[in-house]
């Protein structure tokens, strides 16, 4: 069996590579505006694991139009090519804009992007998909609240959803756990080495 993948996910600014750190303890570039990734980076983090930081898709003001497809190519190819070994897919959702920017999309017609990208990966590729819900401490407690509610009633109940911050590290554990119970059905332990 080649190497298999932990995949994490989102839009720009989401926090993906905070979320990185925060559960994997990886030490990936972080940066306060969106866009610090640019290009899908691997790390391997036990023999035969590979984590995988893809960089935000969807509008980014960093990036022109044409570079903005260029990465949703990117990404949507290796999701395809190596749907049957992603261990596990963390999706990184910004909580705390998540309502402003989807009202805006949907009064231009658009699916919710997140909601589109999870569906994708669970859906149409089989993919076990995890949802964080980044940033809950951005703002007051019912508007995240709100936000919350809205993207598990988008998500539906087969998504698992776990509300965390990576900056205070609230709800990090949930998700740790669940990643390492993921890790686990595919031979790793503790969280990154290979069962022998």
């Amino acid at each position: 069996m080649g190497d298999q993948f932990i995949v994490f996910t989102g839009r720009p600014n989401a926090g993906k590579s905070s979320i990185i750190r925060a559960v994997t303890g990886l030490k990936v570039d972080v940066g306060k505006d969106p866009g610090t990734t640019q290009k899908i980076m691997r790390y391997p983090v036990a023999e035969g694991l590979i984590l995988i930081d893809m960089p935000g898709y969807g509008k980014s003001l960093r990036s022109s139009r044409g570079k903005q497809e260029e990465t949703k190519d990117d990404i949507l190819d290796f999701l395809e090519l190596h749907a049957g070994s992603i261990a596990v897919a963390i999706h990184v959702v910004n909580v705390s804009t998540y309502l402003e920017t989807e009202m805006r999309l949907a009064k231009k017609g658009f699916i919710p992007l997140d909601v589109e990208m999870v569906h994708f990966m669970k859906r149409d590729l089989g993919v076990t998909v995890l949802v964080a819900l980044n940033k809950i401490d951005k703002g007051p407690k019912d508007y995240i609240e709100d936000n919350v509610e809205a993207i598990k009633e988008g998500l539906g109940p087969s998504i698992p959803v776990f509300p965390v911050s990576a900056r205070t590290e609230e709800g990090v554990g949930a998700l740790k756990e669940e990643v390492r119970k993921r890790l686990a059905i595919r031979g790793f332990q503790s969280p990154f080495e290979k069962v022998r």
